[in-house]
Formats: structure tokens, C-alpha cells, sequence
């Protein structure tokens, strides 16, 4: 608990700092022609082979998943921008990643914004558009049907715990800390504390889990214990209905940023902060302070205006 309150706070107090020092647009020009630079430095490593074990596209960062939450907030903002061959190079290495939480993402960059009673009929024309791309994905590439298939008759391992041998590691974090966050919650509704997933999943609820005996034989079957492998999962389990709540809460306010037709990075943003809470349930990596208080700041400095405009 005692670190996890402590990293918190060094790395919220120190971008919370750093953001504070610039005007919003200065630090989002930085933060977007970085990306494109990491991205174009992503094509360089994957052509070169010198990419992800299995062959995807992760540039300089530790993995395709982490890659494709750092630059979809800037993908985002060059589409919306129409700096639209800055935004193919982006959206060029999101595909590459072959990463589902980067399918999930260009999926949310089309629909999140429409999402408005002005918009309906976009959106509905939209529709077929992602029915084709979901299509394609499930038929062309096994490892996304396998993900999709796996998961589907997965679920009903959320209450029983009992997970089939040929089940594959990425839907087993998935399911496995479900399960763990489903007990958690039904014994203690408040939650378990901060930090507390970990020990839970590890300590008190894992004897009651039946996980793929290759899984056990390799020691991965408390993979991503410490952060849940998704941080909706972890707030769920660590605060309870408190942390279910906080979450609609953080949504519903930050959904207004989509009320502004200056606010592009934010709405990018906002995407990020969605594939946060489906993965990666880590409370302080690098990027995700950085983007809360560019966030915040970015919504102020708008309110700011706004005000003096009506003065």
C-alpha cells in the first residue's frame, strides 16, 4: 500500500508540475511530433527485425500494447487536425502492432466522437464499416480469432474459476483477475485497499482457481497479478463499489471534453484513458500522469477563455 501511495504521489506531483510550467498547446506540439518520430523509428525496427519477439511492431517501447496506448492520443489529433499523412504513418504501426487493444482503439477513435444525437446517422453509416474491419480481422488473422474465440467461451470461467488447458495466456490474465475481482468484491463490497490485488489474487483466491497445467508449469499463472491487466478491474477490486463509481464519475466528466471542437488531443486522450481501463492496470507508468494533468489543464485553459470571451 505504503509504495503504491508513494509512487503515486512522486510521479502525479512531478508532471503535475511540468504541465503547469507550459501552455497546453506548446507541450502537445512536443508530444505529437514525438510520437510520429517513434512511430516512424517503429517502421525502421520492424523492416530491420528489430521488433517484438513474435514479429509486431513495438518501436522503443516494451511491448505492441504499450506502444499503441502512447501514440493512439496522437493519432487521434493529427486525424482530427487533417494532417492526414502524418496520421496514415501513426495509424500505419497501429496495424502493424497487431495489436487487439490497437484494433480496439481504431475502432474507438471513429466512434467515440459521434457518439451525439447530432451524429446518429454518421455513426450508424460507421457501423458496417467497423461490422467489415471486425470481419476481416476475425478471418485473416488467427491470432485475433483465437483471442476472440477464447474469450467468448471463456466467459463462464468468470464464476467458476475453471479455466480449459488449450486456454491461451492473454485471455487467462484477463478472465483469471475478473475472477479474482468478482470474489474480491462479493466479500468485501468497499474493497480490499490499494495494493491489495496482488495479495488477493495470490494469497487468498488463486486455491480456488483451476488455471491450464502448462500455465502453472511455466509459473505464469499469476501473471499480471500486481495490476490486474486492466485498470477498471484493479479499481473495482481495490475499492469496490467505490472504485466502480469513481470510474462512471471520471467518465462522465471527462466526456465533455467532445463538447469542444478545440480540444482534439484531450478527445485523443480520452480514448486513452478507455483502453487504460480495459488494460494495464498499473497506477503510475510514465505516460499516464503525464496525460491526466495535459488533460486537465487543457480543459481549464478552455474554461478560461471561455470566461473572458463572456466578460
Amino acid at each position: 500500500m505504503l509504495s503504491q501511495i508513494i509512487g503515486i504521489g512522486i510521479v502525479g506531483t512531478y508532471y503535475y508540475s511540468f504541465t503547469k510550467l507550459y501552455e497546453p498547446i506548446e507541450i502537445i506540439k512536443v508530444y505529437v511530433k514525438m510520437s510520429l518520430y517513434v512511430a516512424i523509428i517503429g517502421y525502421l525496427f520492424y523492416f530491420l527485425g528489430f521488433n517484438y519477439a513474435d514479429g509486431r511492431l513495438n518501436s522503443i517501447l516494451k511491448e505492441p500494447a504499450h506502444y499503441v496506448i502512447v501514440v493512439i492520443p496522437a493519432c487521434y489529433y493529427y486525424f482530427k487536425v487533417k494532417k492526414y499523412f502524418e496520421f496514415l504513418i501513426i495509424f500505419g504501426t497501429i496495424i502493424l502492432s497487431n495489436s487487439s487493444l490497437g484494433y480496439v482503439g481504431c475502432g474507438l477513435l471513429l466512434i467515440i466522437p459521434n457518439l451525439t444525437l447530432r451524429r446518429v446517422k454518421y455513426l450508424a453509416s460507421l457501423i458496417p464499416i467497423v461490422c467489415i474491419a471486425f470481419y476481416f480481422a476475425y478471418n485473416e488473422l488467427p491470432f485475433f480469432k483465437m483471442r476472440v474465440d477464447d474469450t467468448y467461451n471463456s466467459l463462464n470461467v468468470i464464476n467458476t474459476g475453471k479455466f480449459k488447458e488449450d486456454t491461451n495466456l492473454s485471455s487467462y490474465v484477463l478472465i483469471s483477475n475478473l475472477f479474482i475481482a468478482k470474489k474480491n468484491v462479493t466479500d468485501h463490497p468497499l474493497g480490499s485497499g490499494i495494493g491489495s490485488h496482488h495479495y488477493m489474487h495470490t494469497k487468498r483466491y488463486l486455491k480456488e482457481m483451476r488455471p491450464p497445467k502448462y500455465l502453472r508449469t511455466q509459473g505464469r499463472h499469476v501473471d499480471n497479478s500486481f495490476d490486474a491487466n486492466s485498470l477498471f478491474t484493479r479499481l473495482v477490486s481495490e475499492f469496490g463499489i467505490i472504485g466502480f463509481f469513481l470510474v462512471l464519475y471520471a467518465l462522465w466528466k471527462g466526456v465533455k471534453c467532445y463538447q469542444s471542437d478545440n480540444l482534439f488531443l484531450a478527445q485523443g486522450i480520452f480514448i486513452y484513458f478507455l483502453l487504460k481501463l480495459f488494460r494495464d492496470g498499473h497506477y503510475f507508468p510514465p505516460e499516464l500522469f503525464f496525460f491526466i494533468w495535459l488533460f486537465y489543464f487543457s480543459l481549464k485553459r478552455l474554461k478560461t477563455q471561455n470566461l473572458e470571451l463572456h466578460q
